[in-house]
């Protein structure tokens, strides 16, 4: 038998971590993933946090792009106006466009709510664009 073949082959230093869980032993791997686990239980009863259920494969699209957003946004915010930073004229562009793309967002949910005969209930802040007024 080969040592690959019995699994005592020996990694490199370049090849230990690299990667996600590529040339980790599965202890690691298992140590790995409990601790970050661990992390986001207890990120999850911090006020500043909200626990999102997956559902649909699109849903991990939105969730990283909204945490970058979120950083963007408060990056955004803290530069705006300030000596070396964002021109306020820029700055406000660049977030009334963010709310609405938020709003864009509540119609697409109220327009596939309404095709598919589902009452569309919009989250706190919003109203259903398709409802009469």
């Amino acid at each position: 038998m080969t040592e690959q073949q019995t699994g005592s082959v020996q990694q490199s230093s370049s090849d230990k971590g690299s990667g996600k869980g590529r040339g980790k032993s599965r202890e690691e791997r298992l140590k790995f993933q409990e601790e970050r686990r661990r992390r986001r239980i207890e990120m999850a009863g911090r006020d500043d946090v909200e626990v999102i259920s997956r559902r649909s494969p699109e849903t991990n699209d939105f969730i990283r792009l909204l945490t970058i957003n979120d950083y963007i946004v408060n990056r955004l915010r803290n530069q705006i106006g300030r000596r070396n930073g964002v021109p306020a004229t820029v700055g406000i562009r660049l977030l009334e466009h963010n709310e609405h793309l938020r709003d864009e967002l509540n119609r697409l949910n109220a327009e596939m709510c309404q095709v598919m005969n589902l009452p569309y209930k919009p989250p706190r802040g919003f109203e259903n664009p398709l409802e009469e007024a």
